[in-house]
């Protein structure tokens, strides 16, 4: 069976020296806006881990991505799908 699931580590913010800032920390950065998520939906996209979510969510990660990278990026973008011969392979 094929696994599909949201992964937004390449768009994920990064420290003066290079590292990726904690997911409270960016959750901190988030908090209060229009695309405000729960820090469980950052570390879960953040980690490759999302496999479910809402609408309103993926939108607001889209978002978030596009303010980080100063590119647009889509729903579609976040969206990886693996085939079943990865899977077996794993």
């Amino acid at each position: 069976m094929s696994r599909t699931y949201i992964d937004i580590r390449r768009w994920w913010l990064k420290d003066e020296n290079g590292e990726p800032l904690s997911v409270y920390a960016v959750h901190k950065t988030i908090e209060g806006t229009d695309n405000e998520v729960t820090r469980h939906t950052l570390t879960r996209a953040k980690e490759g881990q999302l496999e479910k979510a809402n609408i309103s969510n993926l939108k607001a990660l889209a978002r978030l991505c596009s303010l980080w990278s100063g590119t647009e990026v889509t729903v579609d973008d976040l969206i990886v799908e693996e085939s079943n011969e990865r899977n077996r392979n794993n």
